[in-house]
């Protein structure tokens, strides 16, 4: 057989782009590639969501992802995370239908950094050419690259990461029997030597140890969930001793299984800028006292309407104001969850009591509920409510279409002296509008966040459609003084939505579907008038 007819099997490759980035606190949900994509991490972390399963990118790690790949989420809390990213199209000369891409996503470590970072280095001073001799050259780094790649997967396949794949899988699906661990080695087709050894480098435990940690995670969902007895909770996750599952679980947690079942009931007090209350109350927990906004709501306590009647017997602490730390300890509370209001000058006085989270802020409402549930042990509770939101959103989606499918929008606040212009990520309302619910941001949107004292900016970008959202009605109508503002297109043509808003609030699962079920509405409205 010929080099040539070789060849004949493999398509040609064709790169159709090449970027070196910088990103910083970025969340994307469902994206969807439609070419090949190798991206590789040089610095920071990032985690993404496939099928359920979380994946963390860091320094030295490569993604691969064929077309047609959806990823459900790719998020980056910290940074800066700097990647190389790659895309390349299959370039078939023939005249045949190419089989169906497979939908994949690898993550495989580099074994040799520093010659792979040379080559994206050179790749991407050839690609700012356009020249044909660089074209060549790019083309060749290309195949180098892919050279590497595949010795990377041949090495890790050789190790029989797939087969302890397989082997977890079964042991995901099965950790409530009797499971024999003798019999995984078999399984993956290894000796049990060879099966120790490569089941340790995969997942840095023994697989004793890791169906142990897979055992107890399941333990402390329903210790904190399902109102059955130690012993119902230790059959239910494979142990038919209650005292050796007792044993276990104090080994590994530091505390019984009694104990951990009474944390559920904790007296717990919110001092937060964002409504945390919410997602308490979603999973259950009502605080003591929580954080209110008496100056902004209108109603008596100063919490929102649609958390009022949810509250009742709830302390409203002044938020636009510090807390006093003593204030707080006269409640007698077991747990306070904190943030920051406004770089409090105190925050030495609260590092004192005992019982206090410090709670940092996220990107988006997910993970506040998702670190929530995770130190009240309720994960299995918050990914319900998760489902249920994103059921909520998929169903305003469809049903917003008749607004979204065309035309592009622009979102912003109004204050008595500055106008905030929203980003496409980083902030809840892009999360929602944008990621969610289908509206198409303007395209010369491109920064996260909001950029305050943006009214310039906002003249110069001479939008389409304009949304407003929590601004007072005699500031935006003060904007009708400057003549800039009247000329522009979406206020000339009379395309300036500006809903009752005050309450919509998207960082929290009730005020979420709040939001979701009075803006479909509105804009609903809007197209039928």
């Amino acid at each position: 057989m010929s080099l040539l007819t070789i060849y004949q099997d493999y398509p040609g490759l064709l790169i159709t782009a090449f970027r070196k980035q910088r990103l910083k606190n970025f969340h994307l949900r469902q994206v969807e590639v439609n070419t090949h994509v190798l991206c590789y991490v040089t610095e920071g972390s990032a985690a993404m969501a496939v099928d359920g399963q979380k994946q963390v990118l860091d320094a030295g790690k490569l993604l691969l992802l064929r077309p047609t790949t959806k990823l459900e989420e790719l998020w980056c809390q910290s940074g800066p995370l700097h990647i190389y990213r790659l895309h390349y199209a299959e370039a078939r000369h023939d005249q045949q239908e190419s089989a169906p891409a497979r939908k994949e996503v690898k993550v495989l470590a580099v074994s040799t950094p520093a010659s792979f970072l040379r080559i994206l280095e050179e790749l991407s001073h050839l690609t700012r050419k356009r020249d044909y001799s660089s074209f060549l050259r790019s083309q060749a780094l290309l195949y180098e690259l892919l050279g590497i790649v595949h010795d990377e997967q041949k090495k890790k396949e050789e190790k029989g990461i797939g087969a302890i794949e397989e082997t977890i899988a079964y042991m995901q699906k099965h950790y409530r029997e009797s499971l024999e661990l003798g019999s995984l080695p078999k399984l993956a087709g290894l000796t049990p030597s060879s099966y120790c050894r490569a089941f340790k480098r995969a997942t840095g435990m023994t697989p004793g140890e890791y169906l142990t940690g897979l055992r107890m995670e399941h333990a402390k969902e329903l210790l904190a969930h399902s109102g059955g007895s130690v012993k119902d909770v230790a059959r239910n996750v494979g142990y038919t001793d209650e005292l050796y599952f007792s044993r276990l679980f104090k080994k590994r947690e530091g505390l019984s299984p009694q104990i951990y079942m009474k944390q559920s009931d904790q007296r717990v007090v919110v001092v937060s800028k964002l409504f945390l209350q919410d997602h308490f109350l979603a999973m259950g927990i009502q605080p003591i006292a929580a954080p209110s906004f008496p100056n902004y709501f209108e109603t008596r306590t100063g919490f929102p309407s649609y958390l009022q009647q949810k509250l009742r017997g709830t302390k409203a602490l002044n938020a636009e104001q510090l807390i006093d730390p003593k204030e707080i300890l006269t409640l007698s509370p077991d747990v306070i969850v904190r943030m920051n209001f406004f770089h409090n000058r105190e925050a030495g006085d609260w590092e004192k009591i005992k019982g206090t989270v410090f709670f940092d802020g996220y990107p988006n409402w997910i993970d506040y509920q998702t670190r929530l549930a995770t130190l009240f042990k309720k994960e299995s509770l918050a990914e319900k409510i998760i489902k249920h939101i994103d059921k909520l959103e998929k169903q305003a989606r469809d049903a917003l279409l008749p607004v979204t499918r065309t035309g592009e929008w622009t979102m912003i606040r109004v204050l008595a002296d500055e106008v905030r212009l929203y980003g496409v990520e980083g902030h809840a309302l892009a999360d929602l509008f944008y990621h969610k619910l289908g509206f198409s941001p303007d395209p010369n949107v491109t920064h996260a966040a909001y950029k305050p004292n943006a009214l310039n900016d906002l003249i110069e970008l001479n939008p389409e459609r304009i949304i407003v959202f929590w601004s007072e009605r005699e500031h935006v109508a003060a904007l009708w003084n400057n003549p800039l503002w009247r000329d522009m297109r979406a206020v000339r043509e009379n395309k300036v939505y500006h809903p009752a808003n005050h309450e919509w609030d998207p960082w929290g699962p009730f005020g979420r579907e709040h939001t979701i079920q009075r803006s479909t509405a509105y804009f609903l409205q809007c197209t039928q008038g």
